[in-house]
């Protein structure tokens, strides 16, 4: 508000702020007009606003174009910093991943954890070595409060029912396998149904998530009667067991494949049909035109979606 009480909006348009700065840089009527994409007439009118606003003729014409009063070169200085403030607000602020300092909080499971983070904090130390992520393992609840708030920039892994304002990309599909030692009895065959009840099985299920539920639903079904020996809440934890004792266990099959050379493990398919999971990237709507969160999603589609792995 002013001193009269009244909005400065009604007195004063941004378009005639504009017209004012670009005379005081080019003393010329006819140039401001090409400028600006302004008629004479429009620019003489804007003009006569301007004077009736301020109080003052603000120009006088000379022979080289028109020439500031003392007050119109008073206003110079603010008025071109007023509107460098506003354009800022419009203009998008680029982010450069190879200068920038950034700390990014994502949140995934322990799966997420093993499966993303050694390729993605690889690809960060030579391409964007300001960039740091701190990986995290929220409720369901803390989650959507997170991401509303910006505390935490993106969640990775299959999360449903996350809401309206909360936006999803698939990047993977992602299915259950077996897991056994390479010197397991079964290791040299082709599972079928009829040995479920005899493999001695491990099965995890990470806290907030569904993965247990999907395995449990099939391997306690009537028909399958799966032998269910051990239960775990990490799947991290499934390789090293199955490594070292008589049971199999079940995993995604990205995380088996990536475990099984380094523990000696057989990857078998399922002799039942597991139910199928979505992996994606979720972030708020919010943030769905910040250039930070703009390029983690990016980073992060461009190393491990399966659009572009193939």
């Amino acid at each position: 508000m002013n001193p009269l009480g009244r909005p400065i909006t009604r007195q004063i348009d941004l378009n005639l702020l504009e017209l004012l700065d670009t005379l005081l840089k080019t003393h010329n009527l006819t140039e401001t007009g090409a400028r600006l994409g302004l008629s004479q007439p429009a620019v003489s009118y804007g003009l006569a606003k301007l004077r009736d606003t301020y109080g003052d003729v603000l120009f006088i014409r000379g022979r080289r174009g028109v020439h500031p009063t003392p007050l119109a070169e008073q206003l110079a200085e603010p008025i071109a910093q007023a509107l460098q403030l506003v354009r800022s607000t419009v203009e998008k602020v680029p982010f450069t991943p190879e200068t920038a300092r950034h700390a990014y909080r994502v949140g995934m499971t322990d799966i997420g954890e093993r499966y993303f983070l050694p390729r993605l904090s690889q690809w960060l130390g030579s391409h964007a070595p300001g960039i740091s992520v701190e990986a995290m393992s929220p409720t369901l609840e803390e989650l959507g409060d997170g991401l509303a708030s910006g505390d935490i920039d993106l969640a990775l892994g299959f999360i449903p029912g996350m809401g309206k304002q909360v936006c999803r990309q698939p990047l993977l599909s992602e299915r259950f396998v077996y897991i056994m030692g390479k010197h397991h009895p079964a290791a040299g065959d082709v599972l079928d149904a009829s040995q479920m009840q005899a493999l001695r099985h491990v099965v995890a299920g990470p806290s907030g998530t569904r993965h247990l539920a999907a395995i449990e639903t099939v391997l306690m079904n009537p028909k399958v009667r799966a032998n269910i020996v051990l239960r775990v809440k990490s799947f991290l934890c499934v390789g090293p067991i199955v490594a070292d004792t008589d049971l199999v266990g079940i995993l995604p099959s990205h995380l088996a494949h990536l475990i099984a050379p380094h523990l000696g493990l057989v990857v078998k398919e399922p002799p039942v049909q597991f139910e199928r999971l979505d992996i994606s990237m979720y972030w708020n709507r919010r943030f769905q035109q910040d250039a930070a969160s703009c390029w983690l999603r990016k980073t992060v589609t461009d190393l491990f979606s399966e659009s572009a792995e193939a």
